[in-house]
């Protein structure tokens, strides 16, 4: 395609903000690469925060009410003359989809995008109005998803566009001068931080003096120092809050753990593969094992499992010849994830609409 025709499409992305976690690095990262493909892009954030690199017109409307916002967002989309809108909003309210559907979006072609394998979160509960949600392009980010709309609305138009893995800014990264594993999300029940700490208290890391990272900030803070300190594990659990940039604990983690109940496409598994760290994961719904091939680039763990998880943190620790192979295939293991990849499919949506 030439690049003067790149130039004629345009569009609009929607999401809450440009902060604070994987699913807004994301939308951040998506605005990047269209907008240095030569798409015409709009950014549009509901609430006011945003911290990631970004690109294209920036539409801020946190600081008006709920209405006003939307009436503003409507407006917008027609006075710049958006002939179509990439949605990256949780969509909970059957009302409000209602008025998205017939108002907002109105004579507005839609690309509903999908990031969790809790489908409620992006249908709503109501059957109706997840029906017209699904006249529209829906895009998940992984064949788990896909094939969890596919069996439960009976639906089988979604296509697949996994994420693009995230670029990090490499420089200044200060060595961290202890061993460690490393664990990146926000401090909510559905990462079970709580229940991580608990198995890495009882595996053999703690005596091979491999430490716990872990990066982030939430609601479970307290809980989580709590338990650090009731386990005596304060010289051994770091806490070092959310980072932007967390590269620094990817790249030098001996792995990166993660044990969520659920997932979309977890973003932080490419991370740190792209970086050659390996991983250990629940295999969890859904994502995991669409990166993660057990015993090459990490190992999968049996779903909620915590005991089969601590034996598989100890074997990442006392199986040099295993840990050496999954750090040796880290990077190539997620070549296809590569930007180039990605865009093309977004490209062809947007030029063509399929």
């Amino acid at each position: 395609m030439e690049n003067g025709q790149k130039k004629q499409i345009k569009v609009a992305i929607i999401g809450y903000k440009l902060a604070d976690g994987g699913l807004e690095r994301v939308f951040a990262n998506l605005t990047n690469l269209l907008h240095e493909n030569g798409v015409e892009v709009h950014t549009i954030i509901l609430e006011s925060k945003f911290t990631y690199k970004y690109s294209g017109k920036l539409l801020v409307l946190g600081k008006y009410s709920k209405f006003v916002k939307y009436f503003k967002l409507k407006l917008y989309l027609k006075k710049n003359k958006i002939p179509q809108v990439i949605d990256f909003r949780y969509r909970i309210n059957p009302l409000m989809e209602f008025l998205f559907l017939n108002y907002i979006y109105a004579k507005t072609k839609i690309i509903y995008t999908v990031h969790s394998s809790n489908l409620e979160e992006y249908f709503t509960s109501n059957k109706w109005i997840a029906a017209k949600i699904l006249k529209n392009k829906i895009i998940a980010v992984s064949m788990g998803i896909h094939d969890k709309i596919q069996k439960k609305y009976n639906y089988n138009q979604t296509e697949v566009i996994y994420n693009a893995i995230s670029k990090f800014e490499t420089n200044q990264v200060n060595e961290i001068p202890f061993k460690f594993i490393v664990a990146v999300g926000r401090l909510v029940k559905l990462k079970q931080f709580l229940q991580l700490i608990e198995s890495y208290s009882l595996s053999e890391l703690p005596k091979k003096d491999f430490h716990l990272v872990i990066v982030g900030n939430g609601p479970e803070l307290n809980k989580i120092k709590a338990k650090v300190s009731a386990l005596k594990l304060t010289d051994f659990v770091h806490l070092v809050g959310y980072n932007e940039n967390p590269i620094a604990y990817i790249s030098q983690a001996h792995f990166l753990v993660l044990t969520s109940l659920y997932e979309g496409f977890p973003m932080v598994l490419l991370e740190a593969l792209s970086l050659g760290t390996p991983v250990v994961s629940f295999n969890c719904e859904s994502g995991p094992n669409e990166i993660i091939q057990d015993n090459f680039n990490g190992i999968l763990v049996e779903n909620q499992n915590f005991d089969e998880l601590i034996d598989k943190m100890n074997t990442f620790v006392k199986d040099t010849i295993l840990y050496q192979k999954c750090k040796k295939n880290a990077i190539e293991s997620v070549s296809k994830f590569q930007e180039s990849e990605i865009l093309n499919q977004w490209l062809q949506i947007l030029i063509n609409g399929n």
